[in-house]
């Protein structure tokens, strides 16, 4: 857009590629660092190169060359699938066909911050078991360790038509099809064992994809019940970032004031991921406030009261709060 000499401005150019402000503008500053020729004129509308003159990346020695964000881009890909069976064959994909040398010192130089969370080491045998049944379209069958969430199963053995490889926080994960419960689920690849490729065939379905059962919105590899409509309200601190994210499909923004006269924004969104979006609200700290759906709210309550009385507050712990939230979880409310 800003080659074709349009002026556009940041708003303009996230819309036109879907992606966050906050993309738009970690790119422009990257576009600086490589001495492009851009300038901002709001009179004119936005980012345009000097002189109107085309600009390219500085590509060199290589098809790719040094370019920063796309040897950041290789890294991040090496790290995330790290301790996976998929890392020589990305190593190689990297080295032949991109020309990226992974063990090249510039790359070296490039790292991600530390995190908790820390790929697991990913059984070979097994995961080759998953990839064939995978490409066959052959029902698996496996026995899987802590399943609280299927603890009324008398079988312990589970038939699930495999949908799809996850990696989310370090975990690989089967996305699939149980059929003892006709739902789909998510396992984590390192609970399974005695696992079987059947000759059992399933046709895949159109909706197959993990990212068509979050109920639109983005919060990682976690699904849970049917999709429900959310209000969380953000206060002070967390509005700037708040408005950059992409939570969902259908987010929408309402700045108002509230019923004790502070301003805050308001975003509501559907999703099927109540839990992840529950961490979401804790991460904002004081922050963020559930205002729906009930369930989400009540659960919310017993958390706050629950660390209120750990800090020390001469508070009152409705423990019966948590049969309630579950209960108007199961009724989708």
């Amino acid at each position: 857009m800003i080659s074709r000499g349009t002026k556009p401005k940041a708003e303009d150019i996230a819309k036109e590629i879907g992606c966050g402000l906050r993309t738009v503008y970690k790119d422009i500053e990257e576009l600086y660092k490589m001495d492009a020729p851009l300038l901002y004129e709001g009179r004119y509308g936005g980012y345009y190169y000097e002189g109107f003159r085309p600009w390219r990346f500085p590509y060199e020695d290589t098809i790719l060359g040094n370019n920063l964000s796309i040897l950041s881009s290789a890294k991040l890909l090496l790290t995330y699938f790290e301790n996976t069976p998929f890392y020589a064959e990305i190593e190689d994909i990297l080295n032949n066909v991109c020309k990226i040398q992974v063990d090249s010192p510039l790359l070296s130089r490039i790292a991600l911050a530390p995190t908790t969370n820390t790929t697991q080491p990913i059984n070979a045998v097994i995961w080759k078991k998953i990839c064939e049944a995978l490409t066959n379209n052959h029902v698996l069958k496996f026995r899987y360790l802590n399943n609280n969430w299927d603890s009324d199963l008398e079988e312990t053995v589970l038939h699930v038509e495999p949908y799809q490889l996850l990696i989310d926080e370090g975990k690989s994960l089967l996305f699939g099809y149980l059929r003892e419960k006709k739902a789909v689920r998510l396992y984590n690849i390192n609970d399974m064992y005695d696992i079987l490729e059947t000759d059992i065939t399933f046709k895949l379905p159109e909706n197959y994809e993990f990212k068509n059962h979050t109920g639109k919105s983005h919060f990682g590899a976690f699904t849970r019940y049917a999709e429900r409509q959310y209000k969380i309200a953000f206060y002070e601190d967390a509005i700037p970032e708040i408005k950059l994210g992409n939570w969902a499909e259908d987010q929408v923004f309402t700045d108002d004031i509230d019923e004790e006269g502070y301003e805050r924004t308001v975003v509501t969104f559907t999703s099927a991921q109540d839990m992840r979006v529950l961490d979401w609200v804790f991460k904002n700290k004081a922050y963020a406030k559930p205002l729906a759906p009930e369930s989400l709210v009540t659960r919310w309550k017993y958390n706050v009261a629950v660390m209120a009385k750990m800090a020390g507050f001469d508070v009152e712990v409705d423990y019966s709060l948590l049969d309630k939230a579950a209960k108007l979880e199961r009724e989708g409310k």
